[in-house]
């Protein structure tokens, strides 16, 4: 190894520390985007090749002072304890080479966005003095990216990854409160896409819209790649991105001989004085799960209500843990009456639950079930209540059907029907006695050949299909033609409350457009004696609502029998 000509006395103490680690030294020690320092035990710098201002944007530190006095803010909390494990003197007594060494790359700022890897190694000199060798790297650039495709860089797109998100999410740095903006985007239905069309295909999906992406964005703004399908954008102040995106939503990708006409959904939060930039994140994804619910929109913003619906939402989660722990479920009923026969017809089981979840509805905890990871053991403890208490209640109202709920996100899992069937089996109902109802659109974020699997297994086996609070998403009606369906609820949603024709004739219309889909139209939220005469006269005898019954426990409803308004 060459060594430097007498006199560069620092320089002979750098090639010496070379020789005493085997030159293994971090490789870019020569190149114009590093910064080589020799720090003693307490961080003082013994030597510098004086490349460290157009590394780091910040001045050069002369021997004799603090080296992390010239770090870049956003990285000297993280430096400082990385040099204090380095230099503890009992640590390096014990420790190996190996392990004397650190490795970091982390943001910073100068005054763009730069990501600085941070090498800092642990040599114990000739003289016995412990000396640390610190150099920043900038990796920012060209130049660097084979060094930061596997840490901050996605592979496919050339955006930054979720990694590089983390951290400079993590690293607070002053210069970040330049972010106004953030923008979480998905591709809609992409998983149809890789089944449809194969993941090379989705693949090259996910690069166009980079580029798109890419040519939205201003000169301050930071792209990433969280996964799948999904991006964010951290925006400054009057970044166009999000307008361009509302205004189109859409983008059409040739491949090959095809052309797919991409469509994307978004959420957006603008950011309040001193709000980190994961939370900033984490409103902007909650604001994309509102837009998933309204498919007619493109970008959905973050607002108080939505606040107040996650935080609803965090407080159910609470509750439905500690209830299901407790094994405080129960089931109430609520019938399904025939006004034509002045009989019920069928009754619908709903999970309630004790302590601050009681006044939970069934949908909110089956919500909550799933996201907690409860869903399994929970659904077949409630299906097994629902159907023990339902034999007791078709000694009442003979031949009444059990209907039961099931969220999409459970039957997502290919455990559902397995489910309904082993509660079914060990209490003794009959399959055709039983109705499953599918709680949310179908026809959204499950996989159609899934879908139509594990329904037309279900049908297989005799259990009925039951579409729940149709009219109140996008659920398809192609689809609903291919499924196995008994039975089509209609969602409150759709009635008129007030005295309104127009209203009625659209019900009509939707009645009319379903009688051929199935066997049983039944609608729901019935509340006054008005709407279930109208239903009526549309051919619509099967109803639900607090105008016969109100949810109750099995034997609440056996004692208190039902209205009848039409009388």
């Amino acid at each position: 190894m060459d060594h430097p000509p007498p006199g560069a006395s620092g320089e002979a103490l750098l090639f010496q520390l070379r020789d005493l680690t085997g030159g293994a030294l971090p490789p870019g020690l020569d190149g114009n985007r590093s910064a080589t320092a020799v720090l003693d035990p307490a961080g003082t710098v013994v030597w510098s090749d004086g490349r460290h201002l157009a590394v780091t944007g910040e001045p050069a530190p002369r021997v004799g002072e603090c080296w992390l006095d010239r770090v870049p803010a956003a990285l000297r909390d993280t430096a400082g304890s990385l040099l204090a494990g380095l230099a503890d003197p009992a640590t390096a007594a014990q420790a190996s080479p190996a392990e004397l060494a650190v490795d970091e790359i982390l943001p910073s700022y100068q005054p763009d966005l730069h990501w600085l890897r941070i090498r800092l190694r642990s040599v114990r000199h000739l003289d016995g003095r412990l000396l640390t060798l610190a150099q920043l790297v900038d990796l920012t650039g060209d130049g660097a990216a084979s060094l930061t495709a596997e840490v901050i860089s996605d592979p496919l797109t050339g955006l930054y990854n979720r990694r590089a998100f983390l951290l400079l999410a993590a690293s607070a740095a002053p210069a970040t409160d330049r972010f106004a903006d953030a923008l979480v985007v998905e591709i809609r239905r992409f998983r149809q896409i890789n089944e449809v069309w194969g993941s090379a295909i989705g693949d090259r999906c996910l690069t166009e819209l980079a580029r798109w992406f890419g040519s939205l964005a201003g000169p301050g703004d930071v792209l990433f790649r969280l996964g799948g399908a999904k991006f964010l954008m951290l925006l400054q102040a009057g970044s166009p991105v999000a307008a361009s995106l509302n205004e189109t939503g859409q983008r059409s990708v040739r491949i090959g001989y095809r052309e797919l006409q991409l469509s994307v959904q978004a959420g957006w939060a603008r950011r309040t004085a001193g709000l980190p930039l994961l939370a900033l994140a984490e409103q902007a994804e909650t604001a994309l799960t509102a837009a998933r619910r309204q498919a007619w929109r493109t970008v959905v913003g973050w607002t108080g209500e939505l606040a107040e619906q996650a935080a609803r939402a965090a407080a159910a989660e609470e509750a439905v843990q500690q209830a299901v722990t407790a094994g405080a479920e129960s089931v109430y009923f609520q019938p399904v009456v025939d006004v034509v026969g002045r009989r019920v017809s069928a009754v619908e089981a709903l999970v309630r639950l004790g302590g601050p979840a009681g006044q939970l509805a069934t949908d909110v905890i089956l919500a909550a079930s799933h996201k907690l990871g409860l869903t399994p053991q929970f659904a077949e403890r409630v299906f097994e209540l629902a159907f023990t208490d339902g034999l007791r209640l078709r000694q009442v109202f003979p031949d009444c059907l059990l209907h039961i709920n099931i969220s999409r996100e459970f039957l997502s899992t290919g455990l559902a029907i397995d489910t309904v069937l082993g509660a079914a089996g060990k209490v003794g109902v009959p399959l055709d006695q039983v109705v499953v109802e599918l709680t949310e659109e179908v026809a959204t974020g499950l996989p159609e050949r899934l879908l139509l699997a594990e329904l037309g297994r279900a049908a297989e086996v005799g259990l009925r299909l039951a579409i729940d609070d149709f009219g109140r998403g996008e659920t398809s009606l192609s689809l609903l033609r291919t499924l196995p369906l008994s039975v089509i609820k209609l969602d409150r949603s759709l009635l008129p409350d007030r005295p309104d024709e127009h209203g009625w004739e659209f019900v009509a219309g939707v009645v009319s457009l379903l009688g051929g889909l199935t066997d049983t139209i039944v609608a729901e939220g019935i509340e006054t004696a008005e709407q279930s005469r109208r239903l009526l006269d549309l051919g619509v005898r099967h109803q639900q609502g607090f105008l016969f019954s109100e949810p109750r426990p099995p034997d609440g409803l056996l004692a208190d029998g039902l209205r009848w308004p039409l009388d």
